[in-house]
């Protein structure tokens, strides 16, 4: 990632100077750095060698460098500059931001845990309100996760890393083992393969704040695979009780797994944080009926008025005869009501046994609905996604690899059995791995010896002594010189 470079010290692009180390992660590190130029301190992330080998990465990452470059808003952290290099045969790309003094939320919550309600609502206030900005451009953000919320000293939150993980989704990571953003943030559409809206970034921004609430994600699992099926099926635990609901409700909103259901973008997620009242906690927010209608709080009731009154007419008390007709009549309606569950049978009443009442007959239980798999909607797409989707429809996966050259690496290949499975039965999912390539042997003459063996372009000698026809040889292959 740039190691000779950063090791050096020296001047990046012939301008930053590279000062302390930021933060290091699966994208790259993130240091302080100087603009010699401008004479300002700046952020520098200077992006892994296995991103920025790959054209079609740098393509869209500079492209979205570009976007980000377009945003201006005091919650979104400024990308100032962008750039590309080749030093000692090694590929660059580095990305110039505005340096924020303080730390990541992920760091704050990592030392404190849970935070209160109403740190929680401002950042969530602030981070949609950049959200909010990013989505009006036609932006959407894609990894809003607490290592890219920016906790500044003067309270001032920024997000950064706009577009970094949807750049990176075009290079295949087999080789590096490295696994782009997180699923513990990650809303259901994406996690099944569906595009990120603005309404994914919402899903993610209220898990964030799950966390900030509970001191813990929403979603743990053994794996990703495992995390990402749970963001599809399940829901989170109850927040603690001391949170107001309120905001226990602005959260659940955000993390519908419906993305209709929630607040479509960063903006309105800004204006139901802006009206959440946290004394005492029992204002609805912005809750959507069967038809439609949003259910408000009603409005503050001035001191010495019943909700009622107005200055033009008052609530007038219900007279004493009137009190004691209606007194009489709930009094009649409990003894009718005792009378009729006296008159029952024991089974008609209900038992403690749980009997049921005579005449009454029992249906068998339903046997479980069965799951159907058919082979053609699995054959060619990546074992990975095909094992997540049945793993989520309730059955197991056995994955068997097969040696072939006619279909690309890592594809499915067939599944079996097919039907109508029960719950739990056990598939098996063929993919395609690479044939294992034997060399052909070397002739080496008539003699009982072997020669030299050399390797073109890698800077070793190779030796080999001969017997017979051979005789004594040395091989020489070196192209070039060690760096």
């Amino acid at each position: 990632m740039g190691g000779r470079v950063e090791a050096r010290g020296g001047l990046l692009g012939n301008r930053y100077e590279l000062l302390v180390v930021l933060a290091s992660g699966g994208m790259g590190r993130v240091w302080r750095a100087r603009d010699t130029l401008l004479e300002r301190p700046v952020a520098v992330k200077v992006l892994r060698s296995e991103f920025t080998g790959d054209a079609t990465f740098r393509a869209r990452f500079r492209a979205e460098a570009q976007h980000t470059a377009a945003l201006h808003h005091p919650n979104i952290a400024s990308v100032f500059d962008y750039g590309e290099l080749v030093e000692d045969g090694e590929q660059l790309a580095y990305l110039v931001m505005e340096l924020v003094e303080g730390e990541a939320l992920s760091a704050l919550l990592e030392r404190v845990g849970a935070l209160d309600a109403a740190r929680t609502l401002d950042i969530v206030r602030q981070t949609s309100a950049a959200l909010g900005a990013a989505h009006a451009a036609g932006v959407v953000h894609r990894d809003v996760k607490p290592g890219n919320v920016l906790m500044g000293t003067d309270g001032v939150v920024k997000i950064t890393d706009f577009g970094i993980a949807w750049s990176a989704s075009s290079v295949p990571l087999t080789g590096t083992g490295q696994v782009i953003g997180t699923a513990h943030y990650l809303s259901p559409e994406q996690a099944e393969g569906g595009k990120a809206t603005p309404a994914s970034d919402v899903y993610a921004l209220g898990t964030v704040a799950y966390e900030c609430l509970a001191g813990r994600r929403a979603f743990e699992g053994e794996n990703s695979v495992q995390i990402a099926l749970k963001q599809i099926r399940e829901e989170p635990e109850p927040l603690p009780s001391g949170v107001p609901a309120a905001m226990r409700e602005l959260v659940h909103r955000a993390m519908a797994k419906d993305p209709a259901a929630r607040y479509p973008d960063g903006a309105a997620l800004r204006a139901a944080a802006d009206a959440v009242t946290l004394t005492g906690g029992t204002a609805p927010i912005g809750r959507t009926g069967t038809h439609g209608t949003a259910v408000l709080p009603l409005p503050p009731v001035p001191l010495g008025r019943t909700p009622a009154s107005s200055p033009a007419r008052r609530f007038r008390r219900p007279s004493p005869v009137l009190l004691g007709a209606l007194a009489a009549l709930v009094v009649l309606a409990v003894v009718v009501a005792l009378l009729q569950t006296g008159s029952r049978t024991p089974s008609e009443a209900g038992s403690p046994s749980g009997t049921t009442a005579p005449g009454t007959t029992t249906s068998a239980p339903a046997p479980p609905p069965t799951i159907p798999v058919a082979a053609g909607g699995f054959i060619g797409r990546p074992v990975a996604e095909v094992q997540a989707e049945l793993v989520g429809r309730g059955l197991q996966v056995q994955l068997a690899p097969v040696d072939t050259g006619d279909v690309a690496a890592g594809l499915v290949t067939a599944v079996g059995p097919e039907g109508e499975l029960a719950p739990g039965t056990v598939v098996t999912v063929s993919y395609a791995v690479p044939p294992v390539v034997i060399p052909a042997p070397v002739d080496t003459g008539t003699g009982a010896g072997t020669g030299g063996n050399g390797n073109n372009g890698n800077g070793n000698n190779g030796n080999g002594n001969g017997n017979g026809n051979n005789g004594n040889g040395n091989g020489n292959n070196k192209d070039d010189e060690d760096d």
